[in-house]
């Protein structure tokens, strides 16, 4: 049935309530740390970054490498154009994918 198909696609599109709250943090404080945005947030440092896995990989949010007496990442919130740019492509990808089904 092709609604089976299309449901784990729009699922895709979706962002939980936490991916939605790291996002608006890092717009409103710039750069933190796994453990700045846990603390921030509430949230244990696992839950965090495997949020952030997924909005880095959906070109949500950035990350880069610093050294502050120590190597790690810190993240950064994309600029709001360019997550609606990427938030559009994904549309049309899964758009394109239902399109396949008919």
């Amino acid at each position: 049935m092709v609604l089976d198909k299309i449901n784990p696609l729009l699922k895709q599109l979706q962002f939980n309530r936490s991916e939605v709250e790291i996002y608006k943090l890092l717009l409103r404080k710039g750069e933190m740390t796994v453990k700045e945005i846990a603390e921030e947030l509430q949230l244990s440092t696992r839950i965090v970054r495997e949020r952030l896995k997924r909005l880095v990989k959906e070109g949500i949010v950035g990350r880069k490498l610093i050294e502050r007496g120590w190597i790690g990442y810190v993240y950064y919130a994309e600029n709001p154009n360019k997550v609606a740019q990427a938030i559009k492509r994904k549309l049309l990808e899964v758009a394109g994918r239902i399109d396949s089904f008919g």
